[in-house]
């Protein structure tokens, strides 16, 4: 599999495409704005004007977007149907990697379309921000066919390291969206607890150094705790209007199965307040700063 095509070059998108042509992959590039995209023609890509021509030919599309809408709007096009879209002219067993952070009804929802088409879906969550997918180190979340995951999986390994095969499609964005839940919900926990030290009088600097060894010390404690202390919530790495988006959409995957998530539900509430107060554009972090 050599043909690939990709769409979208924001944050995560730019480290995966040069991990593409670095591993010598033919790689044609679809992004929304044409001028983000001319450096990469002198790299070896080929740029295009729309989803669809980028689609002709493809033997796999990764697509990295911000959320639902943005995804339809590529497979399906303004129709709606497909038929202006990726979809309608991918070629029959052409392999859709969804990147983006998507809900899982819609991932669903797009296997079966593609499956009509002789086409296939893998739903491959990102695990990490843009400095592990630069390197080519992040890990993946993966769902799709056992026989399908093979045949992508060396596509995959040009921008990732590890990578989780959780099932069938729509399994990997389910756990992707129980990731972000996560650390959603510690960044939260940690930001309260910040503020609580500081409101109580205690020693910021040792506060800091006994949560970065002790047991509440998770990863992304530890890579966000000082930007918090600092306040410093720009440039964003990922956009606090993301994590939200992610939020509602975990409520409604845990709405689906049947499960109650009061402590995630809490979390969503300030990240919905934050966006309330205009930090939707600042790094999710942000949030922290309703603690005080």
């Amino acid at each position: 599999m050599k043909k690939i095509s990709l769409f979208g070059l924001g944050n995560m998108g730019v480290g995966a495409a040069r991990n593409l042509l670095k591993a010598g992959f033919d790689l044609t590039i679809y992004n929304r704005t044409a001028d983000k995209a001319a450096p990469f023609a002198a790299l070896g890509a080929r740029i295009v004007a729309t989803p669809a021509e980028a689609a002709r030919g493809a033997e796999a599309i990764i697509s990295i977007v911000g959320d639902d809408e943005a995804s339809r709007s590529l497979w399906l096009g303004k129709s709606g149907t497909g038929e202006d879209g990726a979809l309608g002219v991918a070629p029959a067993g052409c392999i859709f990697v969804e990147c983006s952070t998507l809900s899982v009804e819609w991932v669903l929802e797009l296997d079966e379309k593609a499956r009509a088409k002789g086409c296939h879906v893998v739903d491959a969550g990102l695990g990490g921000g843009p400095g592990v997918i630069a390197t080519g180190t992040i890990p993946l979340f993966v769902g799709a066919e056992p026989e399908v995951f093979s045949r992508i999986e060396p596509v995959l390994a040009a921008f990732s390291k590890d990578r989780f095969h959780f099932g069938t499609p729509g399994m990997g964005m389910a756990f992707k969206l129980i990731n972000n839940m996560m650390i959603d919900v510690q960044l939260n926990a940690m930001a309260e607890g910040l503020a609580l030290a500081q409101r109580a009088g205690l020693d910021m600097g040792m506060t800091r150094t006994a949560i970065e060894v002790g047991a509440t010390a998770s990863p992304i404690v530890k890579m966000k705790i000082g930007d918090v202390l600092a306040e410093k919530f720009e440039p964003a790495a990922f956009a606090l209007k993301w994590m939200k988006k992610d939020a509602h959409y975990i409520a409604r995957f845990s709405g689906q199965v049947g499960l109650s998530i009061p402590v995630a539900d809490a979390a969503r509430g300030i990240l919905d307040k934050a966006s309330a107060q205009g930090l939707d554009e600042k790094d999710w972090i942000a949030l922290a700063s309703m603690y005080a």
